[in-house]
């Protein structure tokens, strides 16, 4: 996201969430450089061929609701 201009550089644009309790949420990318614009992003490591579940789908989903997220990557 950022190698694609969102938000500037790196230290003003991304914001890693390392809070264990972090509300779903791992990472905060401003997409202006006012971060009125705000992409929410939860990241997964999964093996290969393994499926992303309904329940960390859905989980994301309701954490987005908290954070009054309109934009979001998973």
């Amino acid at each position: 996201m950022i190698g694609m201009g969102c938000g500037g550089s790196l230290k003003e644009a991304a914001e890693h969430v390392v809070e264990s309790n972090d509300g779903g949420v791992d990472g905060v990318i401003n997409e202006d450089k006012l971060g009125l614009d705000r992409i929410y992003i939860q990241a997964k490591n999964y093996a290969e061929g393994n499926t992303l579940g309904r329940q960390a789908l859905q989980g994301f989903a309701g954490s987005l609701l908290g954070h009054s997220a309109n934009r979001a990557y998973l």
